[in-house]
């Protein structure tokens, strides 16, 4: 089918005009930031808290938040890549000037970091306590960075087609600033989560009283602001172990979110005359398909079963993230009764 003169027209001032620039690095994948200037020690930035700057760009603190707990897991991961991703994406630690901030100035059209990475890992955060937008990944690897920003050039041209603009620019990206380029391995990149809807899994184990004489009754009070489901039992001092949750009456112990159980109890010495210190063990855990691959096995469990079983839970436990559990203990202090003396 042969062109109008007006339809070939365009299409010849269309190819003339366009530059024959080479072709763009892909974006970084959504949900991460391109630190602008990589970072030793990646493991002390899980954790801390991410905010968007008022002028573009994101701010990662400078310490982790009080109570913010984080336990660390190394991902292998070898590749080289190159990518790109606009300014206002990016993110530095720390308050201060930033290189950014003073090309955005001098560049009145858009601004990107270009990073050509070897990346070597990536380390993923368990996190607990933690609260607001914060790191959770960081990848880390070798390579270079440079700024570049989009230039006016002649190629920005526009003609009519039946009243439609039609753009044909899109200006040249040119290096501008220092480029940076590492060879130890850093953080260059990290993703966030947002904790907000994150549960707390803290769980309270009281103790009532705390410390008695043999034969007195005592209560464990456990208490929970979410829903979770309960592994109770408790360790002496001689090594003596017993569990307390799940039983025969209650195989899936559970408290609703808010609530509470309490067990009553009578203390006992294990050996008559001399006192002892249990220590009561409580594991929380927020998904019935976690308890329910930890939990005791069904049935009696004698006091070595019971000792084996709470001395290798900790171990099997850190196949499953610690957001999704939390463990808690008390101790009570069994005393031995008052001698009542001689009477004359």
């Amino acid at each position: 089918m042969a062109l109008r003169p007006f339809a070939l027209l365009v299409a010849l001032v269309l190819a003339a005009c366009k530059p024959d620039y080479p072709p763009e690095p892909p974006e970084l994948d959504p949900g991460e930031h391109l630190l602008m200037t990589p970072r030793g020690n990646p493991e002390e930035l899980l954790g801390r808290t991410v905010t968007a700057e008022p002028n573009g760009g994101y701010r990662v603190s400078d310490e982790r938040p009080a109570g913010c707990e984080v336990t660390v897991r190394r991902v292998p991961e070898r590749w080289q890549r190159t990518y790109q991703q606009d300014a206002g994406r990016a993110a530095h630690v720390g308050t201060g000037k930033t290189p950014v901030g003073e090309l955005k100035i001098d560049h009145t059209k858009s601004v990107r970091v270009d990073a050509q990475i070897d990346n070597i890992e990536v380390l993923e955060a368990d996190l607990r306590g933690c609260s607001g937008t914060v790191v959770k990944t960081v990848k880390v690897g070798t390579g270079k960075r440079e700024f570049k920003a989009q230039e006016k050039t002649s190629a920005d041209v526009t003609v009519k087609v039946k009243g439609v603009p039609v753009g044909a620019g899109g200006g040249k990206w040119e290096t501008v600033g220092r480029a940076l380029e590492w060879n130890e391995p850093q953080a260059w990149s990290f993703g966030v989560q947002d904790m907000a809807g994150t549960a707390d899994m803290r769980v309270e184990l009281v103790l009532m009283p705390d410390s008695l004489v043999d034969g007195e009754q005592f209560s464990i009070r456990i208490i929970s602001a979410r829903q979770v489901y309960l592994v109770v039992g408790f360790v002496a001092e001689s090594g003596t172990a017993g569990l307390l949750l799940p039983n025969g009456k209650q195989p899936t112990p559970s408290i609703t979110a808010g609530g509470n159980v309490e067990l009553t109890l009578r203390a006992k010495l294990h050996t008559p005359g001399v006192a002892q210190r249990d220590r009561f063990v409580l594991y929380a855990f927020s998904e019935q398909g976690d308890f329910d691959m930890f939990k005791p096995p069904r049935g009696q469990m004698g006091a070595a079963a019971a000792a084996k079983y709470f001395e290798e839970l900790p171990q099997r436990l850190q196949s499953i993230p610690t957001r999704r559990w939390t463990k808690t203990e008390g101790y009570l202090l069994i005393e031995t009764p008052p001698s009542t003396g001689t009477p004359r």
